[in-house]
């Protein structure tokens, strides 16, 4: 399915009111999180997870209020009164709410798959934009979600192979060329994988460029390992499967 069931209902019309609804969606993670952390008290470890996370977001909401004052010299207003929570984002936040059993896994899914939805978000809004400075903005807001999605993604396959006593590492990059000679190794993988591995090796593809983009450190590097990871979402959104296994 989708990342986003159904499109953004309002077309956002400045940065300031951009910034302002960047602002809520990470203060409504912190809040979810930190509610989560709480009715974890029993399990330490889950806890810490959620509270970690929370903590991650609000270094999000630092990041988010440098740009506002970088680019509009305050802080942003209060998010346009039409504008709500994407639904498919809430939807995850009361899914994971309403579960009674959870694991660092099974969160870090769910935190995952909602960067990606901001991603998606964010990547619809520049598409969408009324202006320049907010298609530009909006951009840049998505970049940071793929880096953030990048980084859970990260966690998330430590936490499986935990849970399951293993580890396969996956190959990697360092630099722009070594990407694109591994690009071409997973793509070629991908192209030839069975119907039925489709979904597996879409999303093997998907935690190989987010471990690229971590490591990538010069520019052309960065932007090679974001293109591919931008692409490698959507393809394992089409496929139909967006329910992570984890298992690569």
């Amino acid at each position: 399915m989708p990342l986003l069931s159904q499109e953004p209902a309002a077309t956002i019309a400045s940065v300031d009111d951009l910034l302002a609804i960047a602002l809520a969606m990470e203060e409504e993670a912190i809040r979810r999180y930190l509610t989560l952390a709480e009715r974890q008290r029993g399990a330490p470890d889950l806890a810490a997870l959620f509270q970690g996370l929370a903590d991650e977001e609000g270094r999000h909401v630092a990041a988010v209020l440098r740009s506002a004052d970088s680019l509009l010299g305050h802080a942003p207003v209060a998010a346009p009164v039409q504008w709500h929570l994407p639904p498919d984002i809430a939807r995850s936040w009361e899914e994971v709410e309403a579960s009674v059993r959870l694991s660092p896994y099974k969160a870090l899914s769910i935190a995952v798959l909602n960067e990606e939805r901001a991603f998606a978000f964010y990547a619809y809004v520049a598409a969408h934009a009324a202006t320049p400075a907010v298609a530009s903005q909006a951009e840049a807001l998505a970049r940071e979600e793929l880096r953030h999605a990048a980084q859970l993604r990260r966690a998330r396959r430590h936490a499986y192979h935990q849970e399951r006593g293993t580890f396969i590492p996956l190959p990697t990059a360092d630099d722009a060329a070594e990407l694109r000679a591994l690009a071409d190794m997973v793509e070629a993988e991908l192209a030839a994988a069975a119907s039925a591995q489709k979904a597996a090796a879409a999303e093997r593809a998907v935690d190989i460029y987010s471990l690229a983009l971590d490591r990538m450190a010069d520019e052309e590097g960065v932007a090679l390992a974001q293109t591919l990871l931008k692409t490698a979402i959507e393809r394992l959104v089409s496929l139909g499967n967006h329910s992570p296994s984890g298992a690569e």
